[in-house]
C-alpha cells in the first residue's frame, strides 16, 4: 500500500493480488483530512472526527501537522507530543481504513510519499512515524509517483520529460522529472511553502469579512473567543471552502454567514484577484525548474498539475500562457501520487524503494523503479548530448505540426454569426481553422501567423502528454480480489474545466485551450493524418433545460449563416444513448469530415467535434461515441 501523506489530506493506495486502486470512502467522504486532535483523555483523533472535536478547545487541534515536520515537538493543548508520533496518528488511521476495506490483510509493503526537496532527515521522521505498520517500508519523491504513473498508464515516447506542478493544501511544488524507460530521475525542483489551498481559503475568508459590513462583530467570530464563536467559526470556514471549490466550476457563488451578516456574494473574478500575485509566483517556478533542468518548455511532454488547489481555473490558464505548454489534469487527481507511488517501488529485499547501483532495472512497466539519490544529482547523458537537443528526434511527433484542424466550436453562450463577405483562407500547417458557424471563438480575429504559432504551442503537449493530477488529499484507494469486474480506471478520465469524459483506448490528449475550454485528443499513433476528436464548453445565459428551443435556434441560426460546407442539421436525434444536437461539416482542405454533436445541460452547452478521414472513418467513430456517452458536465 502507499500512502501520500499531504498538509491537508493524505491518500492510501493498497493493491491486493496485483489488482488496480478502487478509491475507499473514509469518513463518508473520499479524503480524510490530516487534522489531528489531541483529547484530554491522550487520544488523538484524526480526519473529520478532529475536526469536529476542534470545536471544544482549538488549542487541541492541529490541521497541518506535515507543515511541523521541522519542529522535534508539537504542543497540543496541555500536552506535548513528538512530531512523529501526531504523524503516526494519521499514518495509522489510513492504514486501518486500508486494512479493513481489504479485509484485515496485513501490510506487506508500506510506501510513503514525500516532497521532492525533502533530505534525509525530514524522510527519516517520515519512516520512523510509520515503523512497525507494514513489513517494509519505502519512501518515493511525489512528482517520481505521478511521473510513474503518467508513464504506466498512457502511451509515449520511452524518453520523455514532465514537468509537476503540485499545488496542495499548504505548498506549490514544481519538479521536473525525466523518464528514460524504466527510470525516473528528478532533474530539478521548485518550491514555495507559503502558498496553498488553506492559504486560499483564508485570503477569501478575509476578503468576505472585508465587506461584512460588521468589523468588530467579524473580529469576534474568526478569532472565536468561546465555544458558540468557535461552532460558527468552523462552519463558516468550511463553507468558504466549499465556496472556492464552486469557482473552480461557475463564474460565482454565494456564502451563506451568521447573523448579523448579509450572505456574501462571491465571483471567480474576486477569486482571481485575490490569488493573482501567489499563483503568478508559482507559475514562474514552473518556469524556473524547467530552466534549472537544462531543458526548454518546448522539449516539455507536458505540464502535470495536480493536487487539490490545480483545480483553480486562473493555474491552468497562466501556465499555459507563461510556458506555452497547455497543462493537463484529469479526473480524481487526489488520488494520483498514491497509485504512482506503488508503481514506482520495485519490490526489492531491503524494502526501501530504491534498487542499488548495478542492480538490473528491467522490471515490469507497471512497477517502474526510481533512482538512487546519487544518481539524480549526476547526469543522465554525456555532455553536449541530450541537453542540446529536444527530448524527440527531428521530425518525430512532437515536433510536426497538428495536421487535422482544430475547430473553434460552439460551447457556451452561441456566438454572433460570422460577418458575411469572402471566406477566410485555411490555416496555416499546424494551426487551427478559421471559426466555424457558431464557434466559441467570439473574440476579435486572430492573424494567420498568430494561428499558427498558437496551433504549434498546443503540440508542445505532444504524444503522451495525458499526465495525471497528483494529490495531497486524502483519499484511501483499495482494490480488493473480488471476481466482479472492476470500475474503469479513474486515471482514463479526462477532467478538464467544466467537463469530463473517458478517454477512449488508444488515444492520448495532444493540445487544448483553458481560454476556450478546449480538449483535443487524437489517436496515440497519429502520423499526421485528420483524425481527431475536440470537445469544447462554454456557459450560456439562460437554462437550456427550460429554454432548449432557444438554445438550439441560437445554433441553427449560426449554422445557416457558416455557409454550404455545414450539411445535416438535426436539431433533435440520438447518438451514444443522448440526446444531441447534430451537423456535419466538410474540410476540403484536409479531405476530411467533421461530425459535430451539442450536448445541453442547464447553463452549459457542451460540443464533441468528431474529425476523420477516409482511413480513420471507423476509429474515429468508435472513439466519438465512447467520449459522448461517457460526457459529464459538472459546471
Amino acid at each position: 500500500m502507499a500512502v501520500d501523506f499531504g498538509t491537508s489530506s493524505t491518500c492510501v493506495a493498497v493493491s491486493v493480488n496485483g489488482r488496480e486502486p478502487q478509491v475507499v470512502v473514509v469518513d463518508g467522504q473520499p479524503l480524510l483530512r490530516s487534522a489531528v486532535y489531541a483529547a484530554t483523555d491522550g487520544t488523538l483523533f484524526v480526519g473529520q472526527e478532529a475536526e469536529r472535536q476542534a470545536a471544544l478547545d482549538p488549542s487541541r487541534y492541529e490541521p497541518h501537522p506535515k507543515r511541523r515536520v521541522d519542529e522535534s515537538e508539537l504542543l497540543l493543548g496541555d500536552a506535548v507530543l513528538p512530531v512523529p508520533a501526531v504523524f503516526r496518528a494519521v499514518l495509522s488511521r489510513a492504514v486501518a481504513e486500508a486494512r479493513r476495506v481489504a479485509g484485515g490483510a496485513p501490510v506487506d509493503q508500506l510506501v510513503l510519499t514525500h516532497p521532492a526537496d525533502w533530505g534525509g532527515v525530514r524522510t527519516r521522521v517520515l519512516r520512523q512515524a510509520a515503523a512497525g505498520l507494514g513489513h517494509r517500508v519505502a519512501t518515493v519523491p511525489e512528482p517520481v509517483a505521478a511521473a510513474v504513473f503518467h508513464a504506466a498508464s498512457f502511451p509515449g515516447p520511452p524518453q520523455r520529460a514532465l514537468a509537476v506542478l503540485d499545488v496542495g493544501g499548504g505548498t506549490v511544488d514544481v519538479s521536473v522529472v525525466r523518464t528514460q524507460g524504466h527510470r525516473h530521475t528528478v532533474l530539478a525542483t521548485k518550491g514555495d511553502p507559503s502558498f496553498g489551498g488553506a492559504d486560499v481559503d483564508q485570503l477569501l475568508l478575509e476578503h468576505i469579512g472585508a465587506t461584512s459590513g460588521h468589523p468588530e462583530a467579524w473580529r469576534d467570530l474568526v478569532e472565536g473567543r468561546d465555544l458558540a464563536e468557535r461552532r460558527r467559526r468552523r462552519v463558516l470556514r468550511q463553507d468558504v471552502r466549499d465556496a472556492k471549490e464552486t469557482l473552480s466550476r461557475h463564474p460565482y457563488t454565494d456564502v451563506p454567514l451568521p447573523s448579523p451578516f448579509p450572505d456574501a456574494h462571491v465571483t471567480r473574478d474576486d477569486l482571481e484577484r485575490l490569488i493573482a500575485e501567489p499563483v503568478g509566483r508559482a507559475v514562474r517556478l514552473v518556469s524556473a525548474a524547467v530552466a534549472e533542468s537544462g531543458l526548454t518548455p518546448a522539449e516539455l511532454t507536458g505540464v502535470f498539475l495536480v493536487g487539490g488547489s490545480s483545480r483553480i481555473p486562473l493555474i491552468a490558464r497562466l501556465v499555459a500562457e507563461r510556458t506555452g505548454v497547455v497543462p493537463v489534469t484529469l479526473d480524481q487527481p487526489e488520488t494520483v501520487v498514491a497509485r504512482g507511488a506503488l508503481r514506482a517501488v520495485a519490490p526489492d529485499p531491503e524494502g526501501t524503494g530504491v534498487l542499488a547501483p548495478g542492480q538490473d532495472r528491467t522490471v515490469p512497466t507497471s512497477r517502474p523503479p526510481i533512482v538512487t539519490a546519487e544518481e539524480r544529482t549526476r547526469p543522465v547523458h554525456s555532455p553536449g548530448e541530450e541537453r542540446t537537443r529536444p527530448v524527440h528526434s527531428p521530425g518525430e511527433e512532437r515536433t510536426r505540426p497538428v495536421r487535422g484542424p482544430v475547430h473553434r466550436h460552439p460551447s457556451g453562450p452561441l456566438p454572433r454569426p460570422l460577418p458575411t463577405g469572402p471566406r477566410p483562407p485555411g490555416p496555416p500547417s499546424g494551426g487551427f481553422p478559421a471559426a466555424h458557424p457558431g464557434s466559441a471563438a467570439v473574440r476579435p480575429s486572430t492573424p494567420d501567423s498568430a494561428r499558427g504559432v498558437r496551433g504549434r504551442t498546443w503540440l508542445l503537449v505532444g504524444l503522451g502528454a495525458l499526465v495525471l493530477a497528483v494529490a495531497v488529499a486524502v483519499t484511501l484507494v483499495v482494490v480488493l480480489g473480488r471476481e466482479e469486474q472492476p470500475p474503469a480506471d479513474p486515471g482514463r478520465v479526462i477532467a478538464q474545466y467544466e467537463y469530463r469524459f473517458a478517454l477512449p483506448d488508444g488515444w492520448t490528449q495532444t493540445g487544448g485551450d483553458p481560454g476556450l475550454l478546449r480538449t483535443e485528443i487524437r489517436p496515440a499513433d497519429d502520423t499526421g493524418g485528420g483524425d481527431a476528436v475536440l470537445v469544447e464548453e462554454k456557459r450560456l445565459s439562460f437554462d437550456s433545460g427550460a429554454e432548449r428551443a432557444r438554445a438550439v435556434g441560437k445554433l441553427r441560426s449560426d449554422y445557416e449563416a457558416g455557409g454550404d460546407q455545414f450539411t445535416d442539421f438535426a436539431d433533435a436525434t440520438r447518438f451514444a444513448d443522448r440526446d444531441v444536437v447534430h451537423y456535419r461539416e466538410q474540410l476540403d482542405a484536409e479531405s476530411a469530415t467533421v461530425d459535430w454533436y451539442v450536448l445541453f445541460q442547464g447553463a452549459a452547452q457542451v460540443s464533441v467535434g468528431c474529425q476523420y478521414t477516409d482511413d480513420g472513418r471507423d476509429r474515429v467513430a468508435r472513439a466519438c461515441d465512447a467520449v459522448v456517452r461517457s460526457m459529464v458536465v459538472t459546471g
